[in-house]
């Protein structure tokens, strides 16, 4: 501080001077020295005129030539980040330090000197060394700028061929994330000096021209652009606390790391599906199931609504059984396909016949719903941690890769003792205590799903609802008898046969639905709009070939279609014959008078326009014989009488 009294308006006395730099702005500290504390101020945190007075004052303390004062590079030195000037700062005291010591003094000494006044670590012989050269050329009070990191202000850079640092960056590009950059630069150098390029600096200056580039760059061609985008993008941070259980709940589904054996002998891995309260991170409902499929899950969500209410959204990714017509079946629009609205006659998902809307991950993008993982992924990335690698999984470890195969050393546990531990660890993450999560307070999750599902008003499945999701749809086409047949399967009855028969012969197809656990239960069917047209549709059951069944059968579908017939003839409410006859006799008959003077009709001609007609002549007139055949006829009489013939 003391150096600084007297700089460039900065007051003489010490109390002053403090008070004057804190009314700058300036941040000042103690320093131990001999005898106590000094008050003291980092250089870079001084006002530019300050700074450049105590540097003109400092330098001619130390018997230096100063040298020029180069404005353009202490003015991009100033734009620089606090931490960097002062870094550089240092360094340039370090620096004048040493040229202020005598010529002949050597190195033993000179490092004594320095490590007494600016400490041991970072100044050893080499760094100073080095310190020095860098500075060549440069005047004194330029220091600063020159060492600054990066060189923006200092002396040029080393020269690097533009086609060799392409070369150089090209090279990490296509080749691994960790491949050495020693090992490109060993290949630019001596790719160089056959393309051209000149002679190749140092490693040393590749390496600092690389470090110095954004961290973006550097992503983008260790990683690739898809890679460096995911590692940049700041997550967004939501308050869950602003939702409340069941608001939104995650789906998605793991491969599990160990082998089980499902009862037949073969060791498979099987995938855990589970579903995931956002608002509590809750396991609501698990299923571990021999893959990701649109059946299990509708059953997984069937019975998680029946447990604890319909919730009111679903998050999940695109997946094949999470975004088909058993799930997302009458979603407007889903991710798979391109995004396309799905063509022709849908089945209704179990989403629609709940009432849940459906959200969809985009495809590898981060999560809109509260960060870059669904919450279902990070549940599953915290309890297989726990879960998969446990003891009881000795010898059935499959390590972390989902398309490993089962080696010769593998024991596969029997499924029923791996259902048994992964509900117990299910029961211990929802049920643990002391949870940070946000809005937790040290409550379990199962804790927090209780307290706010109080708060909610719980809507429980109709059993109507739970019959409709538990079908399977199918598209089929109405015959003539009004039966329709899917899978070997034909459904139809007399009761249903009105209802079904108008789908005949028109090209659509009703969609037909069926309790996949009972193909002899009675099915539905929906129009193409989603409306019922009927239930109740029997399934047709074959009976043996002359049986008495079969006998009795035909006579109620002869009986049925007798009564179809006389409801019909009921309902046409025909005319008595009597009243029939009078009917037909007030038919008008019309008189021969009325077809006197009945023009004729001229046949339609669409070739040209019609021609007028003439008149015909009256009978016997000279005009009506052409005068060519009169010509003829005498001239063939003529003929007849001079050879002696026959009169006629």
């Amino acid at each position: 501080m003391k150096a600084l009294t007297g700089c460039a308006g900065v007051p003489s006395h010490r109390t002053s001077a403090s008070a004057w730099l804190v009314r700058q702005g300036v941040s000042t500290f103690k320093v131990p020295v001999n005898g106590g504390d000094a008050e003291a101020v980092l250089l870079s945190d001084l006002p530019e005129d300050v700074r450049r007075a105590y540097l003109v004052k400092h330098i001619d303390g130390l018997d230096l030539d100063r040298g020029t004062y180069d404005d353009k590079a202490h003015e991009v030195f100033l734009g620089a980040s606090p931490a960097r000037r002062a870094r550089a700062e240092r360094k340039a005291d370090v620096a004048r330090f040493l040229l202020a010591l005598p010529v002949g003094m050597n190195w033993p000494e000179r490092l004594r000197l320095v490590h007494a006044k600016f400490g041991v670590k970072g100044h050893s012989k080499p760094v100073l060394k080095a310190l020095l050269t860098r500075l060549k050329g440069v005047d004194p009070i330029n220091f600063a700028p020159a060492l600054l990191d990066g060189h923006e202000a200092g002396r040029p850079q080393t020269d690097i061929h533009p086609k060799a640092w392409s070369c150089f960056l090209t090279l990490i590009r296509d080749a691994a994330p960790d491949w050495p950059l020693v090992a490109a630069w060993r290949d630019v150098k001596e790719i160089a000096p056959k393309m051209g390029w000149g002679a190749v600096p140092s490693y040393q200056t590749f390496w600092r021209r690389w470090k110095a580039l954004p961290k973006a760059q550097r992503l983008q061609a260790r990683l690739g652009t898809g890679e460096a985008r995911k590692l940049l993008t700041q997550p967004i941070i939501r308050d869950k606390t602003s939702i409340k259980p069941l608001d939104w709940v995650s789906l998605d589904g793991r491969t599990k790391d160990f082998w089980v054996d499902t009862g037949d002998g073969r060791a498979v891995r099987q995938t855990f599906i589970a579903l995931v309260d956002v608002a509590s991170n809750f396991i609501l409902g698990w299923e571990l199931v021999a893959s990701e499929n649109a059946t299990d899950t509708v059953r997984l969500i069937k019975t998680t609504c029946e447990r604890f209410g319909i919730f009111d959204r679903l998050y999940t990714d695109n997946g094949a059984a999470f975004a088909g017509h058993l799930v997302a079946g009458g979603n407007v629009f889903r991710f798979r396909n391109g995004g396309k609205p799905a063509e022709g006659i849908q089945p209704p998902g179990i989403c629609q016949i709940m009432g849940i809307k459906l959200h969809f991950a985009l495809p590898s993008g981060p999560d809109h719903v509260g960060g870059k993982a669904k919450m279902a992924e990070r549940v599953f990335a915290t309890l297989s941690r726990s879960l998969d690698d446990r003891p009881e999984f000795k010898g059935a470890h499959a390590g972390h890769k989902p398309g490993a195969s089962p080696t010769k050393g593998v024991t596969a546990i029997p499924r029923d003792d791996a259902v048994q531990i992964i509900t117990r660890e299910v029961r211990r993450y929802n049920a643990q205590t002391g949870r940070k999560a946000q809005g937790a307070n040290g409550r379990s999750y199962e804790q927090v799903f209780r307290d706010g599902l109080g708060e909610r008003i719980v809507r429980k499945p109709t059993a109507r609802q739970l019959y409709l999701a538990g079908l399977i749809y199918k598209p089929v086409a109405v015959d003539r008898f009004g039966r329709v047949q899917v899978h070997g399967w034909t459904y139809g009855g007399a009761s249903t046969q009105e209802a079904l028969l108008p789908w005949h012969g028109t090209g659509k197809r009703v969609l037909l639905g069926r309790d996949p656990g009972d193909f002899n239960a009675p099915a539905l069917a929906f129009d193409e709009d989603g409306n019922l047209i009927c239930e109740g549709i029997e399934p047709v059951k074959a009976g043996a070939y002359g049986s008495v069944q079969g006998i009795r059968q035909a006579d109620r579908n002869r009986k049925a279609a007798r009564a179809a017939v006389e409801a019909g003839k009921e309902a046409s409410d025909y005319l008595a014959e009597a009243e029939l006859k009078t009917v037909l006799a007030a038919i008008h008959t019309p008189e021969p008078h009325e077809f006197d003077g009945a023009k004729a009709v001229v046949a339609g001609q669409f070739k040209s326009p019609v021609k007028a007609t003439k008149r015909a002549k009256p009978k016997g007139s000279a005009g009506a014989i052409p005068l060519e055949y009169l010509n003829n006829e005498k001239s063939a009489l003529a003929r007849n009488t001079a050879g002696g013939g026959k009169s006629a």
